[in-house]
């Protein structure tokens, strides 16, 4: 099986290796793309998941933050069928939009998001109604820019996202996890439920 994985708002393919490489563990074939999450094109993107895909095997997409949305984007664009896709995995994925990104936006410095919020980060409702089985998972531990932005926010959140951000009807599964929004990534407990997911279709409780 092979995991095609996609890093979030401001960063690099890099710092997704180190769970590539857990992944790789698992016995998983990886590939880490990268892309520029501020100048967002979307031609460019699709075409270099279209290019991970093999072809002799089942495919799983996996997304931080961002790298959700952008996934969420691509199933709707190109309608992969379950034999080539089998599941998606969001992690801290706003799968319906970020409340931090209209805070951003209200106070003057939507500019520095570039255009990701057109990919799917600007509040909307929603439903999964793709073939794939979605498992989010979502980070309960609130440290990051949330309490800087949103003052006296009670949403339980990962410092970024709020937990209910990363739900939407339709989806399979869901499961919170003791991490902030960027520790998700480096988790030692998020390979093993990526794993169980998609050997499952459910996280592990």
């Amino acid at each position: 099986m092979n995991v095609i994985i996609l890093h979030g708002l401001y960063m690099h393919g890099v710092v997704m290796q180190p769970l590539s490489y857990k992944l790789k563990q698992c016995g998983f074939s990886t590939k880490v793309l990268t892309y520029n999450s501020v100048s967002i094109d979307e031609r460019k993107v699709f075409s270099n998941i279209d290019r991970a895909l093999k072809p002799s095997t089942v495919n799983v997409l996996v997304g931080h933050s961002l790298g959700g949305l952008i996934i969420k984007q691509y199933l709707a664009s190109r309608q992969p069928s379950t034999k080539s896709v089998s599941h998606v995995i969001a992690l801290g994925s706003p799968i319906k939009g970020a409340s931090i990104v209209k805070r951003i936006q209200d106070i003057g410095m939507g500019a520095i998001l570039g255009n990701s919020p057109a990919y799917g980060l600007n509040l909307h409702d929603d439903s999964w109604e793709f073939p794939q089985k979605l498992g989010s998972i979502a980070g309960t531990l609130p440290l990051g820019a949330r309490s800087l932005l949103i003052r006296n926010d009670r949403s339980l959140s990962d410092g970024t996202v709020t937990v209910e951000e990363t739900k939407i009807d339709g989806m399979t599964d869901h499961i919170e996890l003791h991490s902030t929004h960027t520790s998700l990534i480096y988790s030692s407990l998020v390979p093993r439920q990526i794993e169980h997911f998609i050997r499952y279709d459910k996280f592990q409780s």
